[in-house]
């Protein structure tokens, strides 16, 4: 359960930067497909959020 936490620690780092690099991709070049991808990561970052919620909270539950 630890090295999991790690795990989501290190994504959520990458999913930031990926956020901010794509984000200034947009600012320097005006090209709209960068807000796209944003876009992109931003909905599969909320995504895996809430599944890593829910993992943690069955987790608690189930290993009390």
């Amino acid at each position: 359960a630890h090295g999991l936490m790690i795990v989501i620690r290190l994504l959520i780092v990458a999913l930031l930067i990926a956020v901010a690099a794509l984000g200034l991709a947009w600012l320097f070049t005006g090209n709209r497909k960068y807000l796209g991808y944003m876009g992109r990561v931003l909905r599969f970052a909320i995504v895996f959020g809430f599944v890593a919620a829910l993992l943690f909270v069955v987790e608690r539950v189930v290993l009390r």
